[in-house]
C-alpha cells in the first residue's frame, strides 16, 4: 500500500506554518509539522491536492491530539466547493488503492 502526503499551509494561534497532511478523510486529517499545537486549538488549513490548481480550504478545524511533531485535526467549517474537491480526491485515491 502506498501513502500519499499532501502539502499544507496552516494558521494556528495567529501564526502561519507549513507541513504535510496524512490520514486525510472527509472529517479531518493528521498534520506532520513542528507546529506546537495543543488539543482544542483552532486551526485553518490550505491543503494542496494533486491535479488541482487551487488548494482545498478548510476554514476552521480543531486540534484533537498533538505531539511534538504531529497533530490530529477535525474539520469544523468547510466552505465553497472544498468538500466536493476533497471527496473527488479521496475517491480517486481509493480507486488507485492508495491511502493518504
Amino acid at each position: 500500500m502506498q501513502y500519499a502526503q499532501c502539502p499544507v499551509i496552516f494558521v494556528l494561534d495567529g501564526k502561519a506554518g507549513q507541513g504535510g497532511v496524512f490520514n486525510l478523510s472527509r472529517g479531518g486529517c493528521a498534520i506532520e509539522s513542528d507546529l506546537g499545537a495543543a488539543s482544542g486549538d483552532p486551526i485553518s488549513l490550505q491543503i494542496t491536492v494533486p491535479n488541482r490548481p487551487q488548494p482545498v480550504s478548510m476554514e476552521l478545524g480543531k486540534v484533537h491530539r498533538a505531539t511534538r511533531l504531529e497533530c490530529g485535526v477535525e474539520f469544523m467549517v468547510v466552505t465553497g466547493d472544498a468538500q466536493e474537491i476533497l471527496d473527488d480526491f479521496l475517491i480517486g485515491m481509493a480507486k488507485e488503492g492508495t491511502s493518504t
